[in-house]
């Protein structure tokens, strides 16, 4: 229970418990106190009365010798000792006592004392008089006297301390008393409660709630309550006043039109003056009503406007406040109202005077039953100069504002400037375009969307241009607040003010287009050099596929130390880099499959920092944010590591002197991909971001960064494929990938791609025998490459034929269909192709099985793909080694084996 400190109860209530308590607490004490020293003195005087009669025992005894004169005789006193400690005892056994008795050697002669209790009684043996034995919360009073004639000591003990039940009973009145005062605390507390602060609660809730105190039926809390009451019906009225004319204050002040405005006006004005009628007229320039707004009344027809006639004309006329009390009595007064028009009893007007003083119009209220009071004339003074400001303003603003629903409406960013290129106005295309709110933008000047794309020239020309009142046209590399780069098609008109010049800017966002126009720049160009580059590749695969070959072979036939090892080794390693090199060209042409799979992009990330942390310099910092529970990708997951590699080494020479290098994966809305026509599942794409803040890169730079065979690298130091394969490579995975960069700033990557919901599997490598005694027949044009599937695949078992061309082949097969388990394929031969070779092979015989061997397809891979689909049982990308076509041809046997 929380008291606080200046309340009632804590000044009056408690303290009158507290001093009860207080009372109780020391007359509690002072009874004990007094109980405690009776009970004290009666045990002592209990016991010492019976250590006398135990000394007068004696006494009797020691008389009784010397009476009968025998004191010399041992004998008798002998006896008369023992009849003595006998009177003594039957004495104690009546009175309930315990006693000792000591001879003069100390020893003890009788007692009726168990011996702890005669240990702890030797204690006060050497004192004389009352003692108090206390063990085990019992205390007993004894007393210690000495008979000198014998040279005994006695020692008297009470066995039942009679007083102890006093203080029990004592001890019993405690509780009635702390019940006693509990109630009265009680009692109190529940008069306190009932009488006092249940109704000065109900008192201070009708406060809290802001309505009147209702009557508690205590004369002094009531006459507390009608005084509060009565100055919070004042405080109401009062309050009432001035939140209605300030909320009319704001009003005037808003944005509103004529109509709006006067109903604003009537409907507060009235909540305060109580009128039954109100009603504002706008003069026209004779004096009649242009505008009429009425409240409490309806004027149906028109002549029940009795412009200029009577009272109006009066009110007309007079050009101040008119205060009439009785409009039927009031000279004016034309006697009578027109049909529609209700009777008017009593009437207060107040003209809207112009600035030159001019009636503008008038505020009316009529029939208050009360009447109109001096406070009500001075309200409408007070209204009507604002009005006039107000009606004004209201004109204006509805023109305005006719105008700016135009300009904000519009698709184009238009964009208005003073003399000195400050921003006075934009429209919301401004604000949807550059994300910069209106706010942010006025005040400011253009330059805050500059890219730095456009020299000091370019705008110079253009100030020029404009400032010499003529107008310019032209587009535009800006940058939003998000940092992105967008273009603009612009006109920039000057407009002539009293003010001076001002500058109109109207822009279109032709962002879209530039980046399809590129787009399809950049595709012509890629599928141009693709073509060529592709075509070269094939050429050089099959050329590959001879010289790795048989290198191989040779290295299998030598052994280290061999004169030819050493060259053969430098062959065969030259032609593994030539093969890397071309499956580089066939990816960057779309002409190598895609192995994708669902994968997650944070173990790509995951499995490229091992190499990296290894090969980036001590002094450049790797920093990653990956984003948790992220979605997967459909992907290849080389390529994609082939992806993270590039960027990473391009940020690496990028920063010779170190830097931070970071890596961020996260989920983003499909709006960033709607430009490049992504479709994104669930609304969301994936985004993966390599950023550095190594030298940057100039705008001049960034429009060929993509380009095949670009590099700003020095001769010998880069192919110029490293970001071409990183766009090819995004590109081929349905993606896009931008960049933003600065000179001195650093570089950001930001690649965009689709989400997928399939799961991830893992990938389980088929261990397969290589060797095999079937049939298979080689179809290849290359005579060399014919001879080296032979010496390939022959030591391992199988029986091998081959064809040099696609009729050669067929004959074969059609010759020799039941022995031929396999026929590899190639796809480009002169006159017949692979694909017319496959379909007169499934003529022959329907489940033929046939395995495709190509450098690339002519048709991209969906032909390839489409043989997949119509029968064939795999594919070996060429050059190939020799464990990789024995693998391939195992495998498609197996698979066949596995069909029957």
């Amino acid at each position: 229970m929380n008291i606080e400190k200046n309340s009632i109860k804590f000044k009056i209530i408690f303290p009158i418990i507290f001093f009860i308590f207080l009372i109780t607490l020391v007359l509690s004490g002072v009874i004990y106190k007094v109980s405690e020293d009776i009970a004290d003195d009666y045990q002592k005087f209990f016991i010492s009365t019976h250590s006398r009669e135990v000394e007068s025992i004696m006494d009797r005894a020691a008389l009784s010798l010397v009476e009968q004169k025998p004191a010399q005789d041992r004998k008798a006193m002998s006896v008369r000792q023992k009849a003595a400690i006998t009177e003594i005892a039957n004495y104690w056994y009546d009175h309930d006592i315990d006693g000792l008795i000591l001879n003069k050697e100390g020893r003890v002669i009788y007692t009726t004392l168990e011996d702890p209790q005669q240990k702890d009684v030797m204690r006060f043996l050497d004192s004389k008089g009352t003692f108090v034995l206390k063990k085990d919360r019992v205390e007993k009073y004894g007393y210690v006297d000495a008979f000198n004639p014998w040279n005994w000591k006695l020692v008297s003990i009470s066995k039942a301390t009679v007083p102890l039940l006093f203080r029990n009973n004592l001890y019993f009145l405690f509780p009635m008393v702390a019940s006693a005062f509990f109630m009265m605390f009680g009692i109190s507390i529940y008069l306190f409660k009932h009488n006092f602060q249940r109704p000065m609660n109900g008192m201070l809730k009708d406060i809290k709630n802001g309505t009147l105190i209702n009557s508690t039926g205590i004369i002094e809390l009531d006459n507390i309550g009608a005084a509060f009451n009565e100055g919070f019906n004042k405080l109401i009225k009062k309050t009432d006043q001035f939140q209605i004319l300030h909320s009319l204050a704001i009003a005037l002040h808003g944005d509103m039109t004529t109509e709006e405005l006067l109903n604003q006006v009537l409907d507060k004005v009235g909540r305060l003056i109580k009128a039954d009628l109100a009603a504002i007229a706008i003069y026209d320039e004779h004096g009649g009503f242009k505008k009429l707004v009425t409240h409490g009344a309806t004027i149906k027809t028109q002549d029940a406007l009795p412009e200029g006639l009577g009272v109006l004309k009066y009110l007309y006329e007079s050009k101040g406040p008119v205060h009439i009390e009785n409009v039927r009595k009031h000279p004016s007064f034309t006697g009578h109202f027109p049909p529609g028009h209700p009777e008017i009893y009593n009437l207060l007007s107040y003209p809207i005077l112009s600035d030159e003083g001019r009636a503008l119009g008038a505020i009316y209220f009529g029939n208050k039953s009360e009447g109109f009071t001096e406070e009500d004339q001075m309200l409408l003074g007070a209204v009507s100069a604002d009005v006039m400001v107000a009606l004004n303003k209201a004109d204006n603003l509805t023109r305005l504002k006719r105008f700016k629903e135009i300009i904000d409406s519009a698709f184009d960013v238009i964009l208005i400037t003073d003399s000195e290129g400050r921003i006075l106005y934009v429209n919301h295309a401004f604000s949807e375009i550059t994300g910069f709110d209106q706010s942010e933008a006025i005040g400011k000047k253009p330059n805050i969307l500059k890219s730095g794309y456009h020299d000091e020239q370019f705008y110079k020309n253009m100030w020029n241009t404009i400032k010499a009142g003529r107008i310019w046209k032209g587009e535009f590399v800006n940058k939003k607040k998000t940092g992105d780069v967008y273009y603009t098609s612009a006109i920039i008109s000057p407009i002539h003010t009293e003010e001076g010049f001002n500058f109109v800017s109207i822009q279109r966002d032709i962002t879209q287009e530039k980046r399809l126009y590129e787009q399809l720049l950049r595709a012509q160009k890629m599928e141009s050099i693709g073509t060529l580059a592709g075509g070269i590749a094939h050429d050089f695969n099959n050329l590959l596929t001879a010289i790795l070959g048989y290198s191989e072979i040779m290295m299998t036939k030598i052994k280290e130390g061999d004169p030819f090892y050493k060259p053969v080794n430098i062959i065969n390693n030259a032609a593994e880099k030539g093969a890397e090199l071309a499956r580089k060209i066939l990816m960057v042409t779309h002409k190598e499959k895609l192995e994708t799979k669902p994968v997650n992009i944070n173990e790509i990330v995951h499995n490229c920092m091992e190499l990296l942390e290894r090969s980036m310099p001590k002094n450049i910092e790797i920093s990653t944010h990956l984003k948790g529970d992220l979605p997967n990708i459909m992907a290849d997951p080389t390529q994609m590591q082939q992806v993270v590699i590039n960027l990473a080494v391009n940020a690496r020479d990028a920063m010779p002197n170190g830097g931070r290098l970071s890596i961020e994966t996260g989920i983003v809305g499909a709006e960033n991909g709607a430009a490049n026509e992504i479709r994104a599942l669930e609304g969301r794409l994936l985004r993966l971001s390599i950023s550095d803040n190594g030298s940057g890169i100039d705008k001049e730079t960034q429009r060929k960064i993509f380009d095949p065979f670009f590099t700003t690298k020095e001769s010998g130091k880069g192919t110029g494929l490293g970001l071409y394969m990183v766009h090819s490579i995004i590109n081929n995975h349905g993606g896009y990938i931008n960049l933003y960069s600065e000179p001195d700033k650093g570089t950001r990557f930001n690649i965009y791609l689709p989400v997928t919901s399939g799961e991830r599997t893992e990938d389980t490598l088929e261990l397969l025998e290589l060797s095999g005694t079937e049939t298979v027949l080689f179809i290849d044009d290359e005579p060399d490459i014919r001879e080296l599937c032979r010496d390939m695949i022959e030591p391992l078992g199988y029986k091998v034929l081959l064809a040099g061309s696609g009729y050669e082949g067929i004959n074969i097969y059609r010759l020799m269909k039941d022995e031929i388990s396999l026929v590899v394929l190639d796809m480009v031969m002169p006159k017949m192709g692979g694909s017319e070779v496959f379909q007169a092979l499934k003529n022959i015989k329907h489940d033929v099985n046939v395995m495709i061997c190509s450098g690339f397809s002519h048709d991209g891979f969906a032909g390839i793909d489409n043989l997949i689909k119509g029968g064939a049982s795999g594919f070996i990308q060429k050059p190939f080694t020799r464990n990789a076509i024995a693998h391939a041809i195992r495998q498609a046997l197996s698979k066949t084996k596995a069909d029957l």
